[in-house]
């Protein structure tokens, strides 16, 4: 994240009711004010909702002022943000197998873009966006969202994919280095048949997936180093080497690790910590 101009930045992560807490992680309020910031924003292996209240920004350079309420697929690398103007956000971040059991759309068609609410030609969509960009302020949108939720989930019951899904997603979180064999044991399901579900619910394949966490992983515990020094990272989440993690990360963050921990600086000094790990964590 760098910036370019003076501006004002507050953040706010709400959590979900009880109820959504499978579906959704979190919620966040993000309101900047200023001429100009820009930001490198990481995947996450999460799909996402996002509601420009205020100024859309540019992604990848590409500004499209008609998309302030959108479902964001699944990125395999960084994507590059402007914001120019005054921003008010509010995004949705789902568990990773959350979004096609809310869509009733195979989440693959969604990668690497984001895609207007109204484009789905669901009606439901479309009143959704409504309200929410038209609510007094961001805790009446937020109820607004959840209780669109309940009642599309209510719909359409709870997938016959959920529990194993579930417990494959905690296990890349807890085994970063898991092979897709031992994946497949866990889910109880073939290798061809987990990537057809990992495809379908979560937008990318479980070799993907696993890339993904391992790499956001990395990123998190370099939060924590005060030097360059990335031993236990390799060790810890299975890359070969340093040129693994290298190349791995660079195609993840759009920089190299040594690049990163300098990134990390500039956002202490700028006060951006708290909503940097609000959008990662």
């Amino acid at each position: 994240m760098f910036v370019q101009k003076p501006y004002s930045l507050n953040s706010q992560i709400i959590m979900p009711s009880a109820p959504l807490q499978p579906f959704v992680h979190h919620y966040w309020v993000m309101r900047a004010q200023g001429n100009e910031m820009g930001m490198s924003i990481m995947p996450t292996g999460c799909m996402k909702w996002m509601f420009h209240r205020g100024t859309p920004f540019a992604i990848n350079g590409v500004l499209d002022t008609s998309k302030v309420a959108t479902i964001c697929g699944q990125y395999m690398q960084a994507a590059h943000v402007n914001i120019v103007g005054d921003a008010d956000l509010i995004f949705v971040f789902f568990r990773p197998y959350a979004m096609k059991m809310i869509t009733d759309i195979p989440c693959h068609l969604f990668e690497d873009d984001n895609i207007d609410m109204e484009d789905l030609e669901q009606p439901d969509f479309a009143l959704l966006k409504r309200m929410v960009l038209d609510s007094q302020d961001a805790l009446a949108a937020i109820r607004i969202i959840e209780d669109f939720l309940l009642r599309r989930l209510a719909d359409r019951g709870e997938s016959v994919y959920l529990r194993q899904l579930m417990t494959a997603c905690r296990q890349i979180d807890l085994h970063p280095d898991i092979s897709l064999n031992s994946l497949s044991d866990t889910a109880c399901l073939s290798e061809r048949q987990l990537r057809r579900v990992f495809l379908d619910y979560m937008g990318m394949s479980p070799k993907q997936m696993i890339r993904t966490k391992r790499c956001y992983l990395a990123s998190k515990m370099m939060q924590q180093l005060t030097e360059y020094d990335f031993s236990e990272i390799i060790n810890h989440l299975g890359f070969t080497d340093h040129s693994h993690l290298y190349k791995e990360f660079k195609i993840f963050a759009g920089m190299s690790p040594s690049d990163y921990l300098r990134h990390l600086s500039d956002i202490r000094q700028h006060n951006l910590i708290r909503g940097y790990r609000a959008y990662h964590d």
